[in-house]
C-alpha cells in the first residue's frame, strides 16, 4: 500500500502569507525602476549637502546647476521619445555642434535677424530629423547606423562652418537667455517648463502610440498606428530639441564648436536609461529623463566636494549606469518569470 505525502503547508497559523511572500508582492507592484532616478537624486543631494553643503545652498548654484542641465535635459527629452520607439538618435550631438557654430559665425545679427537665424537653425535641424525618420521608415536600416551617419554628416558641416572652437554668440541672444526673471533664473524656468511639457503630453495619443511602437511594431500596425507618421515626428523633435539645445549652449558659452555636441550624445542615452527608460522600448519618461540628468550632472560636483581627480566622474557615471541597467533587468527577469 503506498502512503501519500501530505503536502507541507508554509503559511503561518493564521493563514496570512509570509512575511518573505509579501515582501515579494510588494516588490511587484512597485515600479522600482520608474523609483530609481528619484531615489538616486535623494542620496546624491543628501550626499553632496553632508560634504559640502555650499555647492548647493552657495549664492548662484541652482542657477549654474540648472544651467548645466537644461541643454542636456533638451537633448535627452528627444532621447526618451527616440528610445520609445525601440530606436536612438546619435545625430543630436552633430545637430547642436553645427547650431552652435552657425550662431557663432553670426554674432552680428539681432532684432529680426537674430530671429531669423534661430529659425532658421532650428529648421535646418527639422529637415535632419525628417531624414532620419524618412530613411528608418522606408528600409529596414537600424537607428544606430543611421543616425551615427548623419551624426558624422553634421559634425562634417560644423567643422566646415567652424574649423576651430570660437566666434562669437550675439549678445542679445545671450542677454535674452541667461539672467533672471523676477528673480528666477531663466535655466530654472526652462527646466520647469520641460516638466509642465511632458506632464501636457504623456497621456497623449502621440505618446500613446510611440509606447505602442516600442512595445511590438507588428501589433502597433494592426491596431492602427501610422508607423511612418510617428517615426518621422519623433526624429524631426529629437532633432529640434537638440538645436534648441545648441541655442543654449551658444549663449552659455558666448561661443561656437564644431564638437560641442559629442558630449552630449552619450550622456542624453545615459539620462534616460538611468531614468528608468528600457533601451527595449514601450517604457519611460521624458520627466524622469531629466532627472536622471540631473543626477548625471551632480556626480562630478560630488567627485569635486571629495576632493578627487576628474577621472573619477567618468568612472562613477559609468558606475551608475551599470548599476541601473543591472537592476532594470532584474526586475523584468522577475516580472517576466511570474507572469510566466
Amino acid at each position: 500500500m503506498t502512503e501519500t505525502a501530505t503536502p507541507v503547508d508554509l503559511r503561518p497559523p493564521d493563514g496570512r502569507p509570509s512575511i518573505a511572500r509579501q515582501a515579494l508582492g510588494m516588490v511587484g507592484r512597485i515600479d522600482i525602476v520608474a523609483l530609481m532616478p528619484y531615489l538616486y537624486l535623494i542620496a546624491f543631494t543628501t550626499a553632496l549637502y553632508a560634504i559640502s553643503p555650499v555647492l548647493l545652498t552657495g549664492t548662484g548654484s541652482l542657477d549654474v546647476r540648472a544651467t548645466a542641465v537644461l541643454p542636456l535635459a533638451l537633448v535627452a527629452f528627444g532621447q526618451t521619445l527616440a528610445i520609445y520607439t525601440r530606436g536612438i538618435d546619435l545625430s543630436v550631438g552633430g545637430i547642436l555642434s553645427t547650431t552652435t557654430a552657425i550662431i557663432a559665425t553670426h554674432s552680428g545679427a539681432s532684432g529680426f535677424s537674430l530671429f531669423v537665424l534661430l529659425v532658421g537653425v532650428v529648421g535646418l535641424a527639422a529637415v535632419g530629423g525628417l531624414v532620419n525618420g524618412l530613411v528608418l521608415s522606408f528600409t529596414r536600416l537600424q537607428p544606430f547606423i543611421v543616425t551615427l551617419a548623419t551624426w558624422s554628416i553634421w559634425g562634417g558641416i560644423a567643422f566646415v562652418i567652424l574649423p576651430v572652437e570660437g566666434g562669437s554668440t550675439p549678445q542679445p541672444l545671450v542677454d535674452a537667455l541667461l539672467g533672471t526673471v523676477f528673480g528666477i533664473p531663466k535655466s530654472v524656468i526652462g527646466v520647469v517648463v520641460l516638466f509642465a511639457i511632458w506632464f501636457w503630453v504623456r497621456d497623449t495619443r502621440f505618446v500613446v502610440d510611440l509606447k505602442a511602437i516600442g512595445s511590438d511594431e507588428s501589433r502597433a500596425r494592426l491596431i492602427g498606428v501610422r508607423l511612418v507618421r510617428r517615426k518621422i515626428q519623433v526624429y524631426v523633435l529629437s532633432a529640434m530639441l537638440a538645436s534648441l539645445a545648441g541655442i543654449w549652449v551658444s549663449a552659455q558659452t558666448a561661443s561656437g564648436s564644431p564638437t560641442a555636441g559629442d558630449q552630449f550624445i552619450l550622456n542624453s542615452v545615459a539620462a534616460v536609461v538611468i531614468g528608468g527608460a528600457s533601451i527595449y522600448g514601450g517604457t519611460g519618461s521624458a520627466a524622469s529623463s531629466i532627472i536622471g540628468a540631473i543626477v548625471l550632472l551632480m556626480i562630478p560636483d560630488l567627485v569635486f566636494a571629495l576632493n578627487l581627480t576628474s577621472f573619477w566622474s567618468v568612472f562613477f557615471q559609468g558606475f551608475l549606469l551599470i548599476v541601473t541597467v543591472t537592476i532594470s533587468s532584474l526586475v523584468i527577469t522577475y516580472r517576466a518569470s511570474r507572469s510566466g
